[in-house]
């Protein structure tokens, strides 16, 4: 009777326990299979009939970790903190994540110093323990973020929705995005949201915001159910798409370990706008994911993430080229950008890399960081600031340096939804060009606007003759404004990003209407290249620019009837302004010639103008520079020719410097090593027999013009033609019509070369291994007429501006 008894007490038992059993049991599948808010309501169940299970606790605190309901998650994991028995469950990863979710909370120091304990009792395990102590420091880093200033601004979506929104792509001056959200829906379509997502495509407001967001789900010819497909991104001028297909899941974060199932598919967009042709990226694989797909501008690069075998960690960055009809074998990019953590969402702009990552020191979950590239390898990282980055996850980042506006996903605290879309852009003056006839004034509509010098491309001025554009802090560089039937004039812009609205009227003048001026050097009375002139309005306060060429000559598109303040400047001479009246007449020679004063000796170290101090020169007046004897050194007159060079040597002549200024002129191929200027023929006959009595020959007596030419810098020659590998290049201009291209002789400093971008053909002078050779290049460029020429690093994937 009591063995009867004692089997029935055990099958009650067993039967009131079967329940709990089964039901965590069926928690803990939910969990293991990504399935977090049914796991969730799983183990609040259980718990509600066993409060002390803390296997559920544990599972219902790292569930809700998934789903970024941070609050919910650290107080279950403090409920199992709060129990001795409790805390003898918290092992393996749970102390970690439980410092994850402090970090999440910008709990920095507890945080901390979880991952401190964590490291410690990993300690037997270095790669367990090194990650504890990476996690530590991002905590003091995240910290010393706080008070920092970002170059960045960043704003709400108005079009999120309490769904999932992420993923954006640039397509065109529209945006593509994926959603879960289920309140806009294509007719006859079986969307049924939540655990999916598809794709909408939204335009750019004139505030930058997005607007208007439609579902794009007909675009896919071939598969009429279009979902779980993000993100994307559009080949050059939109005619490839690559795109993920994806297994998220509304509310859940886009973690690896929450079983991402991922692949990349390129397709093509037909003039329809169908996207046709579809294949799956040749790269793909069973057992990993791959996806997070980018294009380089030109198209023939594809960055993407994937957690393939033999990676640095987790999730990897990894780049593909184009070869023919196919792509070649991926290459992992390296550990200054992978790293044991996950590296995810990559953008190319041109010249940088941006990503996210898990590991590199940053603010909590996905922070978004910048790589440079030197060399062909990717170098320094860069994180992006605490406005781009919160203590959430932030990813999916993509930016319009050109248009300074981009877009990033994140789920954040204060979105609408669980990931949102937020509009980025930086610190930017707002500068509006207007441009006129100077003549009379009047616009001078659809102008065509000239940024090639600044990295993009050309634009137009609408019919009032205006364009407006964003000036983001850094950026120096000379815009070119052309029309028909005027004089190009060239727009010097340099910011420090101060959101400050500038409003600039461009003059163009017709060929024959300009004013025409001319700098000379004080002293020497030669012609002074490279001096700038700036003239502004006084009354409207607009201002212009233009560059002295080698003849120290210039042009400004002045209008009639108007006062300007004219200032005149270059390194090595001391600035000059003046006021000059417009009048109604037609006497375009007002401006006449104005002499600069070098500021010491041998300042005058500028093509053009350069000449060899002579001994004994003195200040005078006003600064004045005289030579000994009170006799004043003329640009034009006689000068003695000493010799003829095949190369510089002007420092083998510093000791006839006593006799007159001793200069090089380069002419006919040769340097022609001159004694001068004297003001007549007597004078310099003089100077020859001194010459001759030294051993000079071979001396002799010539006129001089007045302009010396291309001269020597501080006794050096002008650089000779370029012959080494040449990683830096002059950039002169760009040309639809190259057949305008004039060298103006500078074939015999470099090698002209071209460069296609576009539409456009890029001329370049290279040549040059060293930067000081290519400066000295790129001087010659400036007086030659290309005002608009800059220094390039030509690094084998692409050129980057250097100076100036």
């Amino acid at each position: 009777m009591k063995l009867i008894f004692r089997v029935l007490l055990a099958m009650l038992f067993w039967s009131a326990c079967m329940p709990v059993y089964g039901q965590l049991s069926r928690a803990n599948k939910d969990y293991e299979m990504g399935a977090f808010n049914l796991a969730v309501r799983g183990y609040l169940e259980l718990l509600e009939k066993r409060p002390a299970n803390y296997e559920a606790m544990l599972r219902l605190a790292d569930s809700y970790r998934y789903l970024n309901q941070m609050e919910e998650a650290r107080s279950w994991f403090e409920r199992v903190l709060a129990d001795r028995e409790g805390r003898e469950k918290m092992v393996d990863e749970y102390p970690f994540h439980y410092a994850q979710v402090l970090m999440a909370l910008e709990q920095y120091d507890k945080a901390r110093q979880w991952f401190e304990a964590y490291a410690n009792v990993q300690r037997k395990d270095e790669e367990k323990a090194a990650k504890g102590r990476q996690y530590a420091q991002s905590c003091v880093f995240a910290m010393n973020q706080m008070g920092q200033s970002s170059p960045y601004l960043v704003s709400n979506e108005q079009i999120n929705t309490t769904s999932s929104d992420f993923g954006p792509a640039f397509y065109g001056d529209q945006v593509v995005f994926s959603s879960a959200r289920t309140d806009l829906r294509p007719a006859g379509s079986t969307w049924t949201g939540k655990a999916n997502n598809q794709l909408f495509m939204a335009r750019v407001g004139s505030n930058g915001f997005l607007e208007a967001p439609v579902p794009m789900q007909s675009r896919l010819k071939e598969d009429d159910t279009f979902v779980n497909v993000g993100p994307v991104s559009y080949g050059p001028e939109g005619r490839t798409v690559a795109f993920t297909k994806n297994n998220f899941i509304d509310g859940t974060r886009h973690l690896p370990t929450g079983g991402l199932e991922l692949s990349i598919h390129i397709a093509q967009i037909n003039p329809s706008g169908e996207w046709a042709e579809q294949k799956p990226f040749p790269y793909n694989g069973s057992g990993f994911s791959t996806g997070w797909p980018n294009f380089s501008p030109d198209g023939n690069t594809l960055y993407f993430a994937s957690n393939r075998p033999d990676g640095f960690g987790g999730f990897d960055l990894y780049v593909s080229y184009r070869m023919g009809n196919t792509w070649s074998t991926p290459e992992n990019l390296g550990p200054n950008v992978n790293t044991p953590g996950d590296e995810i969402s990559p953008f190319f702009d041109g010249n940088d890399l941006y990503f996210s990552s898990d590991w590199h020191q940053g603010l909590g979950g996905y922070d978004i960081f910048r790589a440079e590239q030197a060399n062909g390898r990717w170098t320094r990282i860069f994180h992006l600031g605490n406005l781009v980055n919160s203590s959430r996850d932030d990813f999916g980042f993509i930016y319009d340096g050109f248009r300074n506006i981009g877009y990033l996903a994140s789920n954040r605290p204060g979105g609408r939804g669980n990931e949102d879309l937020y509009k980025v852009f930086k610190s930017a003056d707002n500068i509006t060009l207007h441009i006129r006839n100077a003549s009379d004034g009047t616009p001078v509509p659809g102008a065509t606007v000239d940024f090639i010098n600044c990295g993009e491309g050309l634009f137009k001025a609408d019919n009032q003759g205006t364009y407006s554009f964003q000036a983001v802090e850094g950026l120096n560089c000379d815009i070119v404004i052309r029309a028909d039937g005027f004089n190009d004039a060239v727009f010097s812009v340099s910011t420090m990003g101060m959101r400050q609205n500038r409003d600039y009227d461009i003059m163009l003048s017709r060929p024959g209407e300009e004013y025409i001026g001319r700098v000379l050097n004080y002293t020497t009375r030669l012609p002074v290249a490279g001096a700038a002139v700036t003239a502004t309005n006084q009354s409207t306060n607009s201002t212009m620019q233009a560059t002295t060429d080698v003849n120290g000559d210039y042009a400004l598109a002045l209008s009639p009837n108007s006062s300007y303040v004219l200032r005149y400047s270059r390194p090595g001479f001391r600035d000059i302004s003046r006021t000059v009246h417009t009048g109604e007449g037609s006497d375009r020679t007002i401006l006449g010639m104005i002499s600069m004063l070098p500021v010491s000796e041998g300042a005058d170290t500028y093509p053009g103008s350069d000449v060899t101090p002579r001994p004994g020169t003195t200040e005078g007046d006003g600064g004045a520079i005289t030579p000994s004897g009170g006799q004043p050194v003329l640009g034009a007159g006689y000068a003695v020719q000493v010799a003829a060079l095949n190369k510089p040597g002007l420092e083998n002549f510093a000791g006839l410097s006593d006799i007159g200024q001793v200069y090089s002129k380069y002419e006919g191929g040769v340097y022609k090593v001159r004694i001068g200027v004297f003001s007549d023929r007597a004078q310099a006959g003089n100077a020859l027999s001194t010459v001759k009595s030294r051993g000079y020959k071979d001396a002799f007596v010539t006129t001089e013009e007045g302009n010396v030419g291309t001269q020597l810098k501080g006794g050096q020659a002008a650089p000779s033609a370029g012959t080494g590998s040449g990683r830096y290049k002059v950039q002169l201009a760009a040309y639809r019509n190259p057949q305008y291209f004039n060298p103006s002789g500078l074939e015999r400093y470099g090698n002209i070369e071209d460069r296609q971008r576009g539409n456009l053909t890029v001329k370049l002078l290279g040549g040059f291994d060293d930067i000081e050779e290519a400066k000295e290049a790129w001087r010659q460029a400036k007086s030659a007429g290309f005002t608009t020429a800059y220094i390039v690093l030509d690094s084998g994937s692409g050129l980057t501006k250097v100076y100036p």
